[in-house]
């Protein structure tokens, strides 16, 4: 394994524990009640693109392309009222909504009340790292006090779901936050500690999430902000409709006629059914071998096959190895670069894909032991890793 960047790695796998964990963590939000986790940023170049608006273009559906939803719970009311809702991005991106009660989903949505989740949602194809078993779209229903808020709550969501993001990280927004003042009025109100206000409101981003249009403060995708939580009384009032550029920005990255701004490569892992790993004396080493099914779209780009050593409670391991380090830790990987319009089927009744280490290359601590491994696939593509796929830690015997 080469140890290309596996600093830059630690780094986003270290901001993607963080922000699960403060998912977990999340109190409902009072005024939007979204919790959605968007993606990592991690880049090395500078954007010299003003006045645009947010998106992340890598995990877009492909254009033109139906999603299945399914309704997971809820009274028919609030389905009826999320069917109608949900199909308002419909008019202005050329994308469908089909609504299905059985079989395999793109979007699973969930209906609470009163449990405190909020509302979150994942971002775009990020739903495909979900097993179909599982939701990826959360309602609280304590957000649904009026026809205007109902409708604000469902659409925001499926904004998400279809590849936008919060608008106020949109790095020209110019927002004077009152931190300070924030960080102990969120404490307070919603138990979030700093990391977690950090995360929800003061992130900004760039380069690949602006496309073309300016900072919208009347964007559905918007936070309201009160006047007490600027440094100048900035403040933002509820946003109940679909905003002109929001219009503009999905008109554009789901174009009814023409082709697509911004393309980038849009790489997609499903169907990871395991991944086996095995003792190989001949080798003297210890083999992976994952199975999973990959896609490309888009341009081409390189992946990044990663597993790691891990004990029950999803610790990694420490290494002093220097070829064989991923995180920052024990495990090991292995790159390609894909073209565009793949339909991949890996490790699928035949081995065309191992990832290796060496015997002499893992700690010694874990050598001879029953510890377990995780497998991860990333896109690196101007200067970002965009994370496609993560899996469960499967059992690993090593013991000779």
């Amino acid at each position: 394994m080469k140890t290309i960047k596996h600093l830059f790695i630690l780094g986003l796998v270290a901001c993607f524990a963080t922000t699960a964990q403060a998912q977990q963590k999340q109190q409902q939000y009072k005024k939007m009640g979204c919790a959605t986790v968007e993606p990592f940023q991690q880049v090395f170049a500078f954007d010299t693109l003003k006045g645009r608006q947010m998106a992340d273009n890598y995990y877009l559906w492909d254009n033109g392309k139906t999603l299945k939803v399914r309704i997971m719970s809820g009274s028919k009311r609030y389905k009826d009222m999320i069917k109608k809702y949900a199909k308002e991005w419909e008019k202005y991106a050329n994308l469908k909504f089909e609504f299905v009660e059985t079989g395999d989903s793109h979007i699973r949505v969930i209906l609470t009340g009163n449990d405190g989740g909020g509302n979150y949602s994942k971002l775009g194809t990020m739903a495909n790292m979900v097993s179909q078993d599982e939701h990826t779209m959360h309602l609280d229903t304590t957000s649904f006090t009026t026809q205007e808020y109902t409708y604000t709550a469902i659409v925001h969501e499926f904004g998400h779901a279809i590849g936008l993001m919060h608008e106020h990280m949109n790095p020209v927004s110019g927002i004077k936050w009152d931190k300070n003042r924030v960080y102990a009025a969120y404490k307070l109100q919603q138990g979030w500690d700093k990391e977690q206000v950090d995360a929800q409101l003061f992130k900004k981003y760039s380069i690949t999430y602006t496309n073309g249009t300016k900072y919208d403060p009347k964007s559905i995708m918007h936070y309201p902000i009160s006047r007490w939580e600027t440094l100048d009384g900035f403040y933002v009032d509820w946003n109940y409709s679909i905003s002109e550029g929001d219009k503009q920005i999905v008109s554009a990255l789901y174009p009814k006629t023409g082709n697509r701004i911004n393309e980038v490569p849009r790489f997609t892992v499903s169907g990871f059914s395991s991944m086996s790993v095995e003792r190989n004396d001949s080798k003297q080493g210890v083999s992976f071998y994952p199975s999973f099914n990959i896609t490309t779209a888009g341009k081409t780009g390189r992946v990044y096959y990663l597993a790691v050593f891990t004990d029950e409670k999803g610790n990694m391991f420490e290494t002093s190895s220097s070829e064989y380090k991923v995180f920052g830790v024990s495990g090991t990987s292995k790159s390609a670069v894909l073209n565009p319009g793949l339909n991949l089927n890996v490790n699928k009744g035949k081995k065309d894909l191992e990832l290796f280490i060496p015997y002499s290359e893992i700690p010694e601590g874990i050598r001879n032991k029953n510890v377990r491994a995780s497998f991860y696939v990333f896109l690196f593509d101007n200067d970002e890793m965009k994370l496609l796929y993560a899996s469960k830690s499967v059992p690993c015997n090593m013991a000779r």
